[in-house]
């Protein structure tokens, strides 16, 4: 009896297998193009209501486990019309996409990308518009480009002598001297700083950026790239060139006003643009004047203890901040952050073509004077002491002195010159 039951048992088994074997299989095929025949690489091939599926190789061929029929595969790809097919069994099927809609217009959003000047170029050319550029909300062109143009840097550099008055800028970190600056095409003049103190560009020169105002200003091409090959040594970090308004069609005038959430830096702003027309061939007067005034800003921590000075004297009470005076000053006495700035700038932009239109004398240039007050580390009296009082009364607590740097800047320049054609050349 027991045998007769394996016997069944074996029997069934037999029958059902070849059911389940038939029940699973492979799906093979190609996808191609139904206008042009050619192979469609990166098709999606789905078992419809599943996850399961594939995509077509570089010669349109696929092959897709299935895990029971009847299935229906959906074919799709990006610009062509989606396909559904039911298959019975396992089998070869040929697929011809055909051409969806076209797209017209991409539009990205979120992304730091600018139009590009020259399409075909190899290296990145940023096209940037001084409406973008005042978008930012920042104060000085050197700000703006931070926020807008990437691998360009620009910072606050409090506590560095007068470096913290210019702000040493770069493009790729390559440094000051290295980042060429251009107005029109020309170059730009230096500043005459040495940055002496541990700041990007540390015994370089640079170009005072914020001797040039946003409003005198209509676009800003940068080159983030290497340029020296054209340009000389100072451009090996990339190119910057501003290019100055022409002829406007209004007279416009700008009023901006700020202050840190802190209550301190407030500042304020205002800037005139206007044009005139000259003779009857194009020619123009650009002007443009402007004043800035912002308060400093002072963000000390209260670190308690000197870690410096109290490593140099070999004293635990100035080093943990045991210190009477470190325990009535925990921030050292430090004010840290922008220093003071009073800026009055006048540019002008003038073009006069020639009556044969073969050429233009243009010249164009600026005057920059500045005003400002920034601080060094603050001298505690352990540090610099006053046994003779010199720097105090005598009969009152000497508690130290804040040495400033008060700085008076004028960056003035003019360039002029004469564009014209010789021989078919400009």
């Amino acid at each position: 009896m027991k045998k007769t039951l394996r016997c069944i048992k074996l029997i069934l088994i037999l029958l059902l297998f070849p059911a389940a074997i038939s029940a699973q299989g492979l799906i093979t095929g190609t996808v191609t193009q139904a206008d042009t025949g050619d192979p469609l690489p990166g098709a999606n091939i789905i078992v419809k209501g599943t996850s399961t599926g594939t995509t077509s190789d570089f010669d349109g061929n696929f092959t897709l486990n299935v895990d029971s029929f009847p299935v229906t595969i959906v074919i799709s790809s990006v610009g062509f019309t989606t396909q559904e097919i039911s298959v019975d069994s396992a089998q070869s099927i040929n697929v011809a996409l055909q051409e969806g809609l076209a797209l017209d217009e991409v539009i990205i959003t979120g992304n730091r990308s600018r139009p590009r000047t020259i399409l075909d170029s190899p290296v990145p050319i940023d096209n940037i518009g001084v409406e973008e550029l005042k978008n930012t909300g920042q104060p000085t062109v050197d700000k703006m480009l931070t926020y807008k143009v990437p691998s360009f840097n620009s910072t606050n550099q409090t506590i560095s002598d007068a470096t913290a008055h210019f702000d040493p800028a770069d493009l790729r970190g390559l440094g000051p001297s290295r980042t060429l600056v251009l107005v029109n095409g020309k170059r730009k003049n230096q500043s005459a700083l040495v940055y002496i103190n541990d700041t990007p560009g540390k015994g370089e020169v640079g170009v005072d950026l914020k001797s040039i105002p946003a409003a005198a200003i209509e676009r800003i091409e940068v080159l983030r790239d290497g340029a020296s090959a054209q340009y000389g040594s100072d451009a090996i970090a990339g190119v910057i060139n501003m290019i100055l308004k022409k002829g406007v069609d209004m007279t416009a005038v700008n009023v901006r006003s700020g202050v840190t959430t802190e209550g301190d830096g407030f500042y304020y702003g205002a800037d005139l643009n206007t044009s005139i027309d000259i003779g009857e061939n194009g020619g123009y007067l650009n002007f443009t004047v402007g004043y800035y005034d912002q308060e400093e800003t002072n963000r000390a921590g209260e670190p308690g203890g000197d870690g410096l000075f109290g490593v140099i004297f070999g004293d635990d009470d100035i080093l943990n901040g045991t210190l009477p005076w470190l325990q009535e000053n925990p921030d050292l006495g430090m004010t840290i952050g922008q220093p003071q700035i009073k800026k009055t700038d006048i540019f002008f932009n003038v073009g006069i073509p020639f009556k044969n239109g073969n050429g233009e004398f243009y010249t164009f240039g600026g005057l920059t004077y500045r005003k400002g007050k920034s601080f060094a580390l603050y001298r505690a009296p352990y540090w610099i002491p006053d046994e003779f009082n010199l720097l105090h009364e005598a009969g009152t607590e000497y508690q130290g002195f804040q040495p400033t740097f008060e700085t008076d800047i004028r960056d003035n320049n003019n360039t002029v010159g004469v564009k014209f054609i010789v021989e078919g050349f400009n």
